[in-house]
């Protein structure tokens, strides 16, 4: 059985070293869309921005290949072949992006939430939702621990967009009580890390849309009923629980094929991350790994991070 889970973890080392193509008349598997420091390997997904912001965009294409977005909001302006700012409309809400190819195919179609600016929240709530109160002093001076800018907000009409192509935004909201509009912080690299981990694992059977987000985002409000620690990264957006789950039945798979559902799976899962973790298309996106067992309230289960130092638990 060792031998056998060596193999296959191997095999998914050598497919993280290979681009996901992209598939379409005119696309060339090169040619991918960028925004601020990401080059997206998929066509389908979304940012986040405060308003007015402005979102350095891009197509990784010769010059010779000129594409063009079509952005019906905000200020659009290029900055050279295939480069643009992109100035975020001042007014919070959702808004669309999209990248089209020299012969007017779409390369990309990428929806851009607009934030409400943090300081709309007053006295823990924001719009009747309770986001409680972030830590006054970042952890040891760290500034991923400061406190968000802004939140995206969440509405029965926008929750089911997505935000890669396997993942959408109401995934990823904190599983306490309240009404909409809900509010969330999330980590952009932390989307394209969950997508590039389901992308790594279909040699081994499994996909992105096999991963379970068992808690995404978590508002101080709620960590806080968790008894979590006070410096979470879930309420920063930068860590997710998952588990896979490709029968669809709330429950992890049995991953290690032991015919068993046990932490033994989570270990597995986990071991495939440090392989991602130590490759250099993923090895600045995984953080932390934690790697937690059943009990009787949830399956087995790993956390990961986007942390910009190593932690293992």
């Amino acid at each position: 059985m060792a031998w056998k889970r060596a193999a296959e973890i191997a095999l998914v080392c050598c497919v993280a070293a290979c681009p996901i193509a992209i598939s379409g008349e005119d696309r060339i598997a090169t040619d991918r869309f960028r925004a601020r420091s990401l080059t997206y390997p998929y066509h389908e997904g979304a940012i986040w921005a405060m308003p007015g912001e402005k979102i350095p965009l891009a197509v990784t294409a010769p010059a010779t290949r000129l594409h063009r977005i079509d952005a019906p909001n905000g200020g659009l302006v290029a900055t050279g072949p295939n480069k643009w700012t992109w100035e975020a409309p001042v007014k919070p809400g959702l808004y669309s992006l999209k990248v089209k190819t020299p012969a007017g195919d779409t390369l990309a179609d990428f929806s851009a939430f607009v934030m409400v600016p943090s300081k709309a929240v007053t006295d823990g709530v924001l719009n009747r939702y309770d986001i409680g109160e972030y830590p006054e002093t970042p952890l040891k001076g760290n500034p991923i621990y400061v406190p968000p800018k802004g939140f995206i907000e969440v509405t029965r009409q926008n929750e089911d967009t997505k935000v890669s192509p396997n993942l959408r935004i109401k995934e990823f909201l904190a599983k306490q009580k309240g009404d909409y509009p809900k509010y969330l912080v999330l980590d952009e690299r932390l989307v394209f890390l969950l997508e590039a981990i389901g992308a790594h694992l279909k040699p081994l059977g499994w996909d992105a849309g096999d991963i379970f987000v068992m808690s995404g985002y978590r508002t101080p409000y709620y960590n806080k009923q968790l008894d979590d620690t006070k410096y979470s990264l879930h309420q920063w957006g930068r860590a997710s629980d998952i588990f896979l789950d490709k029968d669809d039945n709330g429950r992890m798979d049995d991953f290690n094929k032991d015919r068993v559902i046990s932490k033994e799976d989570a270990v597995a899962l986990a071991e495939v991350l440090e392989v991602l973790a130590k490759t250099p298309e993923l090895r600045s996106f995984i953080g932390g790994i934690g790697i937690y067992g059943p009990t009787s309230a949830h399956g087995p289960f790993v956390h990961v991070d986007t942390r910009p130092g190593r932690a293992r638990w």
